[in-house]
C-alpha cells in the first residue's frame, strides 16, 4: 500500500481487509505517520503527533488478530483527537496558551471508547483558541490550512480534524460542536461532519470552557457518511458522568444505510437560510436539492418562525455559560489570552442574566418550530455555510471576496461561518454535512441533512444515499507534489 491507495481508504473499506490479515494494522499507522510528517508542516493539522503510542496501539492489533480476536471495524484503524478533548498523558492546549503544558491524568468518555474499539490514537488535532472561533487562523498556533487550497481557511474550530480527514491524516476524528465547528469545516474541507443529537454522545474529558454544555456537542468528521456511522456506534451511549447524556436507546447506524429513500419527504426552511446564501453556494445547493429529488425524495417547504433571533440567542447562552471557566484564568492570566478573545471576555461579563433567560426562550421557541415541521417531513436539508473557503489572510481583516464582491465576515447578523449551523446547537437535533459541489474555484462545498431528536438512523440513511449517488466523495485533493513551504 502507498499514499495515493491511502488517499482512497476509508474504514468501512480498509476494516475488514485489516481484520482478515491483508493489511497490516502496523504497516497502515507507519504509512499515516509517514504522510502526516510529510505534510503536517504544509497544513498544520496536528499540534501532538502521538507516533510512539500509536505504534504500540497498532502492534497490540496485530497481535489481536493474529489470535483471532477483533473487536469491531475501528479496530487497528488510524483516528485522531481535538485538541480539546482529554488523551491521558497528551497535552491538551485547547488552542490556547494558557493551557500549553497542562497533560490530563485521564481519557474522555470517547477517547476510552475508541480504545476500547481497538482504534488507534494517531495524535491531538489544532483548533482555535479555546474553540471560540470559526476558521481555526490561531494566534499562537498558527493557522490550519485546506488540503483544497492551502491558502484557504479550513473553518473551525476542529480544522486541524477536517483537514486530518481530507488530506488522509487519519480516517476520521472526533471534534466539538457548539456553533458548527464539526459541520463548518467539514463542508469547506469536503468531507462528512455529523454533530449528533445533544445528549447522544458524552461531553465526559472535554476541555472546560470550549463550549457550554447546554449547546455543546462532540461529533465525528469521516470521509463518508459510511464511515461516520461506524464511528458513531462506537462512541455514542448513555455516560453517567455526563449530566447532559440521555439514557436512550442506540441502534446500529450502519444497518439501514442502504434502504432506500424514495418517497421520502424533505423539507426546505422558508427565508432564514434562502437569505445567507451567495451566489455560488445558492447554486449548488438547488442542484443538489434537484438532485434528491431525481432520488424519489418529494421536497416541501416549511416554516420555522424566530429563527431571526437565533444568533443573539447563541453569543448570550456561549459566552455566558463558558464564563465560570475562565474565571480563574481572567484573574491569575489574562495575558494568556488573544487579545481578541479577552475583549471578548470580559464584554461577556456585561451580559445580563435576563438576557440569557431570554435566549433560553427563544431557543424553546425555535425548536417548538421545528418539531411542528418535522410532523410533515422526515428530513430537512440547508446549506452548511453560505460561501466557499475564504483566504486565511483575509481571516485578519474580516473581510473577503464572495460573488466579486467584498463582504464583511461578521455583520450585525453575526459570525458568516456559523448562521446556518447554530440553529442546530440551539435546538439540538442531529445534523450531517455531506459534501454537495465545488464552486468554480474548486473549492468544496456542503449541505445539512437534518433530523428529528435521536433519529441519525434517517439523517445517515438519506446522506450515504445522496453521497453514493452523487459521488462528490471521490473527489481528492491533490496533496501529491506538498512539501514543507506553502506556497509550492
Amino acid at each position: 500500500m502507498d499514499e495515493h491507495e491511502l488517499e482512497k481508504l476509508t474504514i468501512s473499506r480498509v476494516s475488514h481487509e485489516v481484520s482478515s490479515g491483508a493489511v497490516s494494522p502496523v504497516a497502515l499507522t507507519r504509512l499515516v505517520l509517514a504522510r502526516i510528517e510529510r505534510l503536517n508542516p504544509v497544513l498544520n493539522a496536528y499540534v501532538t503527533v502521538m507516533r510512539d503510542q500509536a505504534l504500540a496501539a497498532a502492534e497490540r492489533a496485530r497481535q489481536e488478530f493474529a489470535a483471532g480476536h477483533r473487536r469491531g471495524p475501528l479496530h487497528g484503524i488510524p483516528v485522531a483527537i481535538k485538541d480539546n478533548i482529554a488523551v491521558k498523558g497528551v497535552p491538551a492546549t485547547a488552542g490556547s496558551r494558557t493551557l500549553a503544558e497542562w497533560i490530563p491524568d485521564h481519557d474522555a468518555t470517547v477517547v476510552r471508547r475508541l480504545r476500547d474499539a481497538g482504534a488507534v490514537i494517531l495524535g491531538k488535532t489544532h483548533m482555535h483558541e479555546w474553540a471560540k472561533s470559526s476558521h481555526t487562523n490561531n494566534v499562537f498556533y498558527g493557522p490550519s490550512r485546506n488540503p483544497w487550497d492551502v491558502t484557504r481557511a479550513t473553518g473551525g474550530s476542529s480544522g486541524g480534524s477536517a483537514a486530518a480527514v481530507a488530506a488522509s491524516l487519519c480516517l476520521a476524528s472526533i471534534g466539538t460542536d457548539s456553533a458548527g465547528s464539526v459541520r463548518n469545516p467539514a463542508a469547506l474541507c469536503g468531507i462528512a461532519g455529523l454533530k449528533p443529537t445533544h445528549g447522544r454522545v458524552s461531553l465526559s474529558g472535554g476541555v472546560p470552557g470550549t463550549g457550554p454544555g447546554a449547546i455543546n456537542h462532540f461529533g465525528v468528521l469521516a470521509k463518508t457518511v459510511e464511515d461516520s456511522a461506524l464511528v458513531l456506534n462506537c462512541i455514542a451511549g448513555a455516560d453517567p458522568e455526563d449530566p447532559y447524556s440521555a439514557d436512550v436507546a442506540v441502534p446500529d447506524y450502519t444497518r439501514a444505510l442502504a434502504d432506500g429513500i424514495g418517497g421520502m419527504k424533505v423539507g426546505l426552511v422558508q427565508g432564514y437560510f434562502d437569505a445567507l446564501m451567495f451566489d455560488e453556494v445558492r447554486q449548488v445547493f438547488t442542484e443538489a436539492v434537484r438532485f434528491l429529488g431525481s432520488l424519489g425524495i418529494e421536497t416541501e417547504e416549511v416554516a420555522v418562525p424566530h429563527m431571526e433571533l437565533l444568533p443573539a440567542a447563541q453569543a448570550c447562552i456561549a459566552r455566558v455559560e463558558d464564563m465560570p471557566d475562565h474565571d480563574r484564568y481572567l484573574r491569575t492570566r489574562p495575558r494568556d489570552y488573544s487579545p481578541g478573545m479577552l475583549r471578548n471576555l470580559i464584554g461577556s461579563l456585561l451580559i445580563p442574566g435576563s438576557a440569557v433567560n431570554a435566549a433560553h426562550r427563544v431557543r424553546r421557541l425555535v425548536y417548538e418550530g421545528f418539531e411542528r415541521a418535522f410532523e410533515r417531513v422526515q428530513v430537512i436539508v440547508v446549506p452548511t455555510i453560505s460561501f466557499p473557503a475564504p483566504a486565511i489572510e483575509d481571516l485578519d481583516r474580516g473581510r473577503t471576496v464572495i460573488d466579486g464582491r467584498e463582504v464583511r465576515l461578521s455583520d450585525h447578523r453575526g459570525n458568516l461561518f456559523t448562521l446556518c449551523t447554530i440553529p442546530f446547537n440551539q435546538t439540538g437535533l442531529p445534523a450531517l454535512s455531506v459534501c454537495c459541489g465545488f464552486s468554480p474555484s474548486g473549492l468544496p462545498i456542503g449541505m445539512q441533512i437534518v433530523g428529528r431528536p435521536f433519529d441519525e438512523e434517517t439523517v445517515l440513511r438519506v446522506g450515504h444515499a445522496y453521497e453514493r449517488a452523487a459521488g462528490w466523495y471521490e473527489r481528492k485533493p491533490d496533496l501529491r507534489d506538498r512539501t514543507p513551504g506553502v506556497g509550492r
